[in-house]
């Protein structure tokens, strides 16, 4: 029995001996306050939680007890005691032979979610969704899990069921051992590297271990073949691929999505990552040697592929180490603002107000205006990892970086009160409400901006490389686009995880969908650079532990300040 359940009933138990010991005197000595000890029963249901069959009996003897507030004699009230000490003690086997005893329900829990976002999710025509084929796919799968009551099996059953809308506004959470479980169980074995497609199109190794220098690989290393084929191609075959899972970020503290990329060209930039985990007790790799010759060596397993996967990630995708909304000079006429969220505190982030950013920037204008008196021209921003919050946050920061002007941000959909439903055309499109603008303030006086950004930045963080890259004094660079996700979201609760979605519609100045991919899986958020991820990057990120994105940026600042010099 669960430990509360246990505590229940000791407790009812308790009260019984106590109601029957009190027995006599309550009728001796009349007073309503003896009667009230008969409805002191219904508080053992505090512990019960919610309702559970097995426990049924615990609920009767409950029940029986509450008859002593209306009849004092000692014989019936003790007998009623004695009742309900036996009636609540019967829970105890009814709860261990029932193999459903406290049993999770994973078809119920999947049934309302996946009915929540058939009505609700707002990008059902324009993604193409196929409601009845993921029902057909995916329900077989959750009642599986929930007749072996599998957290594993449910979890990695929603996860590729959230995992084919590609949007990162969709997913699947619960408790963070299930989480970690569930990835470990399918992304396979670590032979001591992961590998990683370069910009040339080659793979590489990245994350190696020293102990692989024995068969002459070291990060940078070209894979030509993982176990006889092309390491795209056997990712593509990893139980992993077609999911999505969450990871806890170490800088950041947030859980970090990775997998089913909605923009299909950061897919490609991962595409060779997961072939690292295929394998037996020994994979077959394909590599070129010092000399530019291609040999085979044969690896052997040394472990779960989990910590190697995502510590990559981690090594590539990570932001500057600072605090949210921190600043960091960077050289003499560049400094750095670090943004991993938007959200300034939660007064402002729950007020939705533009009020309530006041202070924000007032600290941000004054922090810039002294940057400035102290030789300061450009600004980088760091939004890598920035798991998004409030667009009015975004709207605030952008002010103070864009030129004087008026700036068509975003427009929001019309929502029809009446119908509890957005307006819609005779076409099927959105029908557009309220224009979202931004007015520029020009703090930086023909100063310029880079914009730092990855896969991992979403939502809000979307938002804010859209509108800035279309500003003249901004460059968006990046080794990948932004996440590609920025429809307002929503979710529904189950009682063990959550299931978010994209329930909010918002749209472009144009009056199409803002941002989120479609059918094609192109998003609309692109960037201006894309830094090369070469074999100078792999060695000065794997190798130096160097932050290779934030040294490419200020490079553009540093070669075009010499490049003014006479």
């Amino acid at each position: 029995m669960k430990n509360l359940d246990i505590l229940a009933v000791a407790a009812g138990v308790g009260i019984c001996i106590l109601l029957y010991c009190i027995a006599g005197r309550a009728e001796r000595i009349k007073s309503t306050k003896w009667k009230l000890f008969w409805l002191l029963p219904a508080s053992v249901l505090a512990f019960a939680g919610r309702f559970e069959r097995s426990l049924l009996p615990l609920y009767v003897g409950i029940v029986i007890l509450l008859a002593g507030f209306f009849r004092e004699k000692t014989v019936f009230r003790r007998g009623l005691s004695i009742a309900g000490a036996l009636s609540m003690l019967a829970s105890v086997p009814a709860s261990l032979l029932n193999p459903r005893y406290r049993a999770k329900d994973y078809t119920g829990d999947f049934q309302k979610g996946y009915d929540a976002m058939r009505e609700h999710y707002v990008l059902t025509e324009y993604k193409g969704i196929d409601w009845d084929a993921l029902y057909e796919t995916y329900m077989p799968m959750i009642e599986e899990a929930d007749r072996e009551q599998d957290a594993v099996k449910n979890y990695l059953a929603w996860s590729g069921f959230c995992g084919t809308f590609h949007d990162g506004h969709v997913g699947y959470y619960c408790e963070k051992e299930t989480m970690e479980a569930a990835a470990r169980s399918v992304l396979g074995n670590d032979y001591g590297l992961a590998v990683m497609r370069m910009t040339d199109g080659r793979f590489a190794a990245v994350n190696t271990e020293e102990s692989l220098r024995q068969y002459g690989i070291a990060n940078g290393t070209i894979i030509t073949s993982w176990n006889g084929q092309v390491p795209d191609e056997v990712s593509r075959q990893s139980p992993a691929w077609g999911l999505m899972f969450y990871y806890e970020n170490e800088e950041t503290g947030y859980e970090t999505e990775f997998g089913c990329f909605p923009d299909i060209d950061n897919e490609i930039f991962y595409s060779g990552l997961l072939a690292a985990g295929v394998g037996g007790e020994t994979v077959s790799v394909g590599i070129l040697d010092e000399n530019g010759m291609e040999r085979t060596v044969t690896l052997p397993k040394i472990g779960e592929y989990y910590d190697r996967l995502f510590g990559t990630v981690e090594k590539i995708d990570h932001g500057v180490n600072i605090g949210n909304l921190e600043w960091q000079r960077t050289d003499q006429t560049t400094v750095l603002l670090r943004i991993k969220g938007m959200a300034y505190d939660t007064q402002s982030y729950m007020s939705g107000d533009e009020k309530s950013y006041r202070e924000m920037k007032e600290k941000l204008t004054e922090a810039l205006e002294e940057y400035k008196a102290d030789g300061v021209k450009d600004v980088i921003i760091d939004l890598r990892n920035n798991g998004g919050g409030s667009p009015i946050m975004v709207k605030t920061v952008v002010s103070l970086f864009a030129p004087e002007g008026t700036y068509d941000c975003s427009v929001d959909g019309l929502w029809d009160d009446d119908r509890k439903c957005w307006v819609t055309d005779e076409n099927g499109d959105y029908v557009p409400g309220k224009a979202i603008r931004c007015q520029g303030e020009n703090l930086l006086d023909g100063g310029r901006v880079i914009l730092l950004t990855n896969q991992a930045c979403v939502s809000a963080g979307d938002f804010m490389v859209k509108i800035m890259r279309g500003l003249p004094n901004v460059t968006v660079m990046g080794f990948t686009e932004p996440n590609g996700s920025c429809q307002a979201v929503g979710g529904v609760n189950f009682r063990g995880g959550k299931l978010t979605f994209s329930n909010c519609v918002n749209l472009d100045p144009a009056g199409g969908i803002l941002i989120d991919s479609g059918i094609d899986r192109q998003s609309t958020d692109d960037i201006d650079v894309q830094i090369p991820f070469d074999l100078d990057a792999i060695r000065a990120i794997f190798d130096e532990g160097q932050d290779y994105a934030l040294a490419s940026a200020a490079a553009v600042f540093s070669s075009t300040a010499e490049a003014d010099v006479p």
